[in-house]
């Protein structure tokens, strides 16, 4: 009901889509551009505003989705993951059947839709730790180092001043010299909690997770008050296309095209020798795949490399050529770049050459590498007198109330999320023996698995930070509220401990299933297919439930929802954690920044190997996932490439 009363209060705002937007195909293909960026999302929103800068540059976006800035799904803090699943602002991609969770097909959420998933997501907005960024100098060298992504986290986000915050420790404590105080994207602390957060900070503080005072200087280990993208001065969302977009949408240089999809780079010449590009003759292609098809192969004798030309991409049934200068930068995201480099003759030439794909650049590291954060719920029924999110479904006139505080002055419940966060190591929970007998299973199935160097880089990296460190292996995300597999019960209020996975060992992959460029693609995350991914997450729901068992938390709980009471064995909680387990919604890795030779796609500074002027700028680059939400990592790495591209291109 709160939220049929929130679309009707929002039917009276007008929709005004604003400037920059480019309602004709053709006369966006008619432009000539210097730069083309495929997806306006996270970081994509973030390379073409900081690109359009220069007057000189004609830059043009193209973003498969619309604009909605005016939809109260997106906009309201309270209301996160409403459109999800719904396809107007949703890829609505799926997995293939899932052997670790007994043949189940997870959905995997993605923005279709001007901001791309920073419109979906649930605006968490941390970074992880500085050890974490540190490790990926081994992939990419000194400049991905924390110090060397530190100004590009700050350079994305203006921090609003903290408001008095009841549950938590004074925020004068926070080290505002690591915050950003000028950039495009809105990020605060909520101005209402639950009074169920209390005792549960104090809970999970006797339990040995001691709180993080300043997770943002590089230390996120322990219990804390995440900051959230919401502008308090709206209370709504803020995401990249209200911030980005919004202020490059005044430039006369700056051009999106919403609605159209994108099939295909085009290109002229290629790395391979004639024998390693030619396509068997029983293959076959699309329109779409053979465009330029005879150019590419007829220059594929000549490994001087490729260069983009143009992009081509259907609005409906019709295909256009839009044609570029000087770079095309593929943001499309993780699920989506590794398709639009693969329906482009870029990625593994058997993958290519089966589906009838000219090869042009032989990169065997596109599309694998996937990796995702899983989380499994555990629910908790709270005795009476606790308010929760849940009092806007019990409560019809408190949820009247509290729309309408909300459409007048942005504040209230509904300009609320949940943002008590705690991140901890594996020994904060369970004992050495049991440590050391999850490590011996991790390493013994990832030795047989079929790896890149790259990942058993990664791996090792894990493996260390297990031994040898307190970084998050786990993360509990608390919602108060229900959130849950089963429903909820009418009238009662709950907790919910959201036990996450902050470093598996499953790798998966997604690649191209046909040469159809508007396909879905094949996406195999390959969840709990390292056994010590489900033997984590087992703990840690055994762990949940002795948090609702130790007082004063105790105290508050009347029952236990999901899992039952009746779940007590390894095998219950098994069994729970399997038909439970969901995606937190971070895939990434599928285009990683790496060396060529290990499995890497992407050199240092995000350009695709084997080509001059193609470069990947989104989560796909993400070498090795880090104990963190991504949305803020994911706008960093969009101010950074387009901090290489300027520089390279002056």
């Amino acid at each position: 009901m709160s939220v049929k009363l929130v679309l009707a209060l929002a039917s009276l705002v007008p929709a005004v889509l604003g400037g920059g937007i480019v309602s004709d195909p053709s006369v966006f293909a008619s432009k000539s551009f210097d730069y083309i960026v495929v997806g306006g999302g996270t970081a994509g929103l973030a390379v073409a505003a900081r690109l359009s800068e220069n007057s000189k540059n004609v830059v043009g976006v193209i973003e498969a989705g619309q604009h909605l800035p005016n939809d109260p799904l997106i906009f309201t803090p309270a209301l996160f993951g409403a459109a999800q699943s719904q396809p107007q602002y949703d890829w609505m991609f799926e997995t293939v059947p899932q052997p670790g969770l007994g043949g189940k097909v997870v959905e995997q959420p993605r923005g279709k839709i001007l901001g791309g998933s920073s419109a979906l997501n649930y605006m968490a907005f941390d970074r992880g730790s500085k050890a974490e960024y540190d490790a990926w100098t081994k992939f990419g060298g000194s400049d991905w180092s924390w110090s060397g992504l530190l100004p590009y986290f700050k350079k994305a986000e203006l921090v609003h001043g903290a408001v008095v915050t009841t549950p938590w420790n004074d925020p004068k404590t926070v080290d505002t010299s690591v915050e950003g105080t000028s950039g495009p994207v809105q990020i605060s602390y909520n101005d209402w909690y639950s009074d169920i957060t209390k005792p549960y900070l104090n809970t999970v503080k006797s339990l040995g997770i001691q709180p993080s005072t300043t997770p943002e200087n590089g230390d996120a280990t322990g219990v804390y008050n995440c900051k959230m993208s919401v502008d308090r001065t709206t209370g709504r969302r803020s995401y990249a296309a209200n911030t980005y977009h919004t202020i490059a949408s005044a430039r006369s240089n700056y051009f999106v095209l919403l609605g159209a999809e994108a099939t295909k780079i085009v290109t002229t010449g290629s790395s391979l020798k004639r024998d390693d590009a030619a396509v068997t003759d029983s293959a076959t292609t699309t329109d779409d795949a053979s465009t330029d098809d005879a150019a590419t192969a007829d220059s594929a004798a000549r490994p001087s490399g490729v260069t983009a030309t143009g992009v081509t991409f259907k609005v409906g049934s019709k295909t256009y050529t839009a044609k570029v200068k000087k770079e095309v930068v593929v943001s499309a995201g993780s699920l989506k770049t590794p398709q639009l480099l693969e329906l482009s003759g870029i990625g593994n030439k058997s993958i290519l050459k089966k589906y009838g794909i000219t090869p042009l650049v032989d990169l065997p590291g596109v599309g694998e590498n996937l990796q995702d954060h899983v989380f499994v719920p555990n629910s908790f029924a709270l005795k009476p007198g606790y308010t929760t999110f849940d009092i806007l479904a019990n409560n019809p006139t408190y949820a009247a109330q509290q729309n309408a505080t909300y459409y007048k002055n942005g504040t209230g419940i509904y300009a609320a999320t949940h943002s008590a966060f705690a991140f901890f190591d594996l020994q904060t929970f369970l004992d050495g023996n049991t440590v050391t007998g999850l490590v011996k299973t991790a390493v013994s199935e990832a030795a047989s698995a079929s790896l890149s160097t790259l990942s058993q880089n990664g791996l090792a990296i894990q493996l260390d930070a297990i031994k040898n460190s307190d970084l998050g292996q786990v993360e509990i995300i608390m919602y108060p509220g229900h959130f849950s597999p089963s429903a909820a019960v009418p009238g009662t209020s709950y907790i919910s401990i959201l036990m996450a996975l902050q470093r598996p060992w499953s790798r998966g992959s997604v690649h191209i299933g046909s040469s159809n460029a508007t396909a879905a693609p094949i996406i195999d995350p390959q969840y709990f297919n390292n056994d010590f991914d489900l033997q984590v997450m087992v703990k840690a729901c055994q762990f949940a439930r002795k948090i609702a068992q130790t007082a004063p938390l105790k105290d508050a709980v009347a029952s236990f929802q999901d899992p039952p009471s009746s779940a007590t064995s390894d095998a219950d909680f098994t069994a729970y954690v399997k038909a439970a387990v969901e995606p937190v919604y971070h895939p990434a890795g599928t285009a990683a920044l790496g060396a060529r030779a290990d499995g890497g796609v992407v050199d240092s500074r995000l350009k695709v190997y084997g080509t001059n002027n193609i470069r990947v700028a989104d989560a796909s680059v993400i070498p090795l996932e880090p104990a963190s939400h991504l949305q803020s990592l994911v706008y960093a790495i969009g101010e950074k490439a387009a901090a290489y591209i300027i520089a390279d291109n002056s």
